[in-house]
């Protein structure tokens, strides 16, 4: 893992060979991780014959979208350093990097666990706290993508808030923190109607609240169409 990259000298060959050589491993990763995610997802009728996965099998899968979100986190930090250049600044972007990371290292995973519930909650929570950590290192250390990562992390907040059904003290801090996130979103991407349906779900039961951000979500610059089932 790359450290202390403000104050290590590094020539723009050495940076782009670094960050090449991380894209490389980090596809790797990201090709065992769809693969695995999609066997899962493929097997679950016959999950549900033989019985639960063993902790083995859960442990390697979360390990495995660890591995690739530490990848995800040097490329990102490699990318962005002060010394790249600006074609190697953009490779994050022209990639689709965060979006990715997101896809392949955490939503497919969650969503995994998700329909393995209740045997996996514990295993959920791990996972969940795992990647809001990680979120939240980037949202620190690589500010470019400020707005991804603000909303994935309304997101994690939000499973978090969705699969507390004992300590509703927690479900509250939970919907607080994915509330917090998504205004940070909307403040910076105003114009966006997906993150007001994201405030409009984590209102229930205010219902009145929800009606306006549904509203909001539909009429602003890029509108959210999902919103207005989400209405009926």
């Amino acid at each position: 893992m790359l450290r202390d990259m403000d104050t290590r000298p590094i020539s723009q060959e050495q940076l782009a060979s670094e960050v090449k050589s991380i894209y490389a491993g980090l596809v790797m990763v990201e090709n065992k991780c769809i693969s695995a995610d999609q066997n899962v997802a493929r097997n679950v009728e016959q999950d549900e014959r033989s019985g639960p996965r063993g902790s083995d099998f859960w442990i390697a899968m979360i390990a495995l979208h660890r591995t690739l979100l530490h990848e995800h986190h040097d490329f990102l930090l490699a990318s962005q350093h002060p010394r790249a250049s600006p074609a190697l600044r953009r490779l994050a972007s022209k990639y689709s990097m965060p979006a990715r990371m997101w896809k392949h290292g955490i939503h497919s995973l969650l969503e995994v666990l998700r329909r393995h519930l209740p045997e996996c909650l514990d295993y959920m929570l791990e996972f969940v706290y795992v990647a809001y950590h990680m979120l939240g290192s980037l949202y620190e250390t690589v500010p470019a993508f400020e707005d991804t990562w603000t909303e994935c992390l309304g997101d994690l907040a939000r499973y978090r808030m969705v699969i507390e059904d004992e300590d509703m003290r927690n479900r509250e801090i939970w919907t607080g923190n994915a509330r917090t996130w998504y205004t940070r979103t909307a403040d910076r991407i105003p114009g966006s109607g997906r993150i007001y349906h994201h405030l409009a779900l984590i209102s229930r039961p205010q219902q009145l609240r929800q009606l306006f951000y549904y509203c909001r979500s539909l009429t602003s610059e890029l509108p959210f169409q999902s919103a207005r089932a989400s209405m009926l």
